[in-house]
């Protein structure tokens, strides 16, 4: 079975998705250094922070990997649009005067929704029907954790487990894709 992630590909907050930014991923290709030069211009602060701050104006939907941000970071470094400190142990980055030029072209070039080139689903990421959905998402997600690792050793459990996932896997797909799922996915299980 091919599996797909609620944000990845055919996953309703991925690519495409009726809620993915634009049909398109989180952020641009390459627009991640301009959110983070969007944070820095805030104030200095660590790459942990950063990851942070972005998935809180995401409202949650975007939780960045180190591995997409502190290599950013090091470019934006080997760039001179940010300076780094060491302060307790910690890396506390700072922008440049290139980093607020580069942030200001930028923002004056953008087009189309603000939020294409900003954080986040578009302007409704808040509004509190997205952030009950959200919440009630997770806790599914921890109960379904929760029912596998109880079933495990039960087969009764266990079948009973895969007939409610299944049904709730066609259900999504259902509302997602209706009578037509996107070519190159498999939403049965093989």
């Amino acid at each position: 079975m091919r599996r797909r992630g609620f944000f990845g590909p055919g996953g309703p907050f991925g690519p495409e998705g009726p809620y993915g930014p634009e049909g398109g991923r989180f952020f641009g290709r390459g627009d991640v250094k301009f959110a983070l030069l969007d944070l820095l211009q805030e104030r200095p602060m660590h790459g942990y922070e950063m990851m942070k701050a972005l998935e809180e104006r995401s409202g949650g939907f975007y939780a960045p990997s180190a591995g997409s941000i502190y290599p950013t970071l090091q470019m934006l470094e080997d760039r001179e649009l940010v300076t780094v400190q060491e302060d307790g142990g910690k890396k506390v980055y700072k922008i440049t005067d290139a980093g607020r030029m580069l942030l200001t072209e930028r923002q004056k070039e953008a087009s189309g929704p603000p939020h294409k080139h900003g954080f986040g689903p578009g302007p409704r990421r808040n509004e509190p029907e997205l952030q009950a959905l959200r919440e009630e998402s997770m806790e599914v997600a921890r109960l379904f954790a929760i029912a596998g690792r109880s079933s495990f050793r039960d087969p009764q459990k266990l079948g009973k487990l895969r007939v409610i996932i299944e049904r709730t896997r066609k259900d999504l797909s259902d509302l997602i894709y209706g009578e037509n799922p996107p070519p190159n996915t498999n939403t049965t299980q093989q």
